[in-house]
């Protein structure tokens, strides 16, 4: 029932009075899974259904409304509930966990799920306005005071987790944020992504025992693997890795019969922006790269700085996307 709902009777949106829970983040996953299945009937030839599911994919815009702060001192634009009739759900409040209903965040509130289009962060870039503003709302989530407010979803460890292990509103302490670092790169602004990463490496996990949270089948433990090597799979089914901050100087892979390499010389606390980055020799300026590419094994050589302006200036976006 709910699936007939998101695909047909709804334009492809859950409404929140008709569903049995998390309507935006059901919604968004629903969306997010269309993308990646869709990856997949590309590569099988099956060119009507991948261009179905791409279109429908793309219907978290039904869900954002630019305009909307709900409470929040800084830039508008969030992902909202909206009802079968349309219209969005009143009193929205940007830091109520569960949301206003209750009923349209999982184990968040809409400023964790505010960026919660993977597969998308160009068009969320788009959707923000002007060149420079979705870079800056994300900045503000870094900073922002880590408020929130109990909603009907009451008080768990979540909220408690991410006040005292993590920063702003960024909740890394659980699922729903995994993401978000990466997504600076697709707002045109990646080195504040490699600055962000760097510190959630050293601060969220840094040198006390355990994890910041929930350690949900290996999550916390394998964003820390991928993130310190430098690399994250940002889209589930994607063919592309995208490229952060790594956190060693050398770091020898077996990748079957092969070896990847991936050294940054140099590499200290006090250099998290990439100078350059290369594949064999040849350099990634939009920095991503094919799995395929990493699994025959050869040398990814990062060149660190500390001058977030040389780091910004390598950066060469490529807007060829997956379609």
């Amino acid at each position: 029932i709910v699936v007939t709902n998101y695909s047909v009777r709804f334009n492809s949106f859950i409404p929140d009075d008709l569903a049995n829970s998390a309507s935006v983040a059901t919604t968004l996953n629903f969306m997010l899974a269309d993308y990646s299945i869709a990856l997949a009937a590309k590569k099988l030839g099956k060119e009507a259904d991948a261009q179905a599911l791409f279109n429908r994919s793309a219907n978290w815009k039904l869900l954002f409304d630019a305009s909307e702060t709900g409470g929040s001192p800084g830039i508008p634009g969030f992902l909202k509930a909206r009802l079968s009739n349309g219209s969005y759900i009143k009193d929205f409040d940007a830091y109520a966990w569960g949301g206003a209903t209750g009923n349209e965040y999982t184990e968040a509130a809409a400023y964790q799920y505010r960026f919660y289009v993977p597969h998308d962060p160009q068009g969320l870039a788009q959707a923000y306005g002007e060149s420079g503003v979705m870079c800056k709302a994300l900045e503000e989530m870094m900073t922002a005071p880590a408020t929130f407010h109990l909603g009907t979803w009451g008080l768990h460890h979540e909220q408690i987790e991410m006040v005292t292990n993590c920063f702003g509103q960024y909740e890394h302490n659980n699922q729903p944020v995994h993401h978000v670092l990466y997504m600076f790169k697709g707002a045109g602004c990646p080195t504040l992504g490699q600055k962000w990463i760097r510190k959630t490496l050293d601060i969220v996990y840094g040198d006390v025992p355990g994890f910041s949270g929930d350690e949900d089948n290996g999550e916390m433990g394998s964003w820390f693997v991928l993130s310190a090597l430098g690399l994250y799979q940002l889209v589930p089914g994607s063919e592309y890795y995208e490229i952060g901050s790594p956190l060693f100087e050398h770091v020898d892979l077996r990748v079957g019969n092969a070896t990847l390499s991936i050294i940054a010389e140099g590499n200290t606390a006090a250099t998290p922006y990439i100078r350059s980055v290369s594949f064999n020799g040849r350099p990634l300026h939009d920095l991503r790269i094919k799995f395929v590419e990493l699994q025959r094994g050869g040398v990814l050589n990062f060149t660190m700085t500390s001058e977030e302006q040389l780091a910004a200036e390598f950066y060469q976006p490529n807007l060829l996307a997956d379609f």
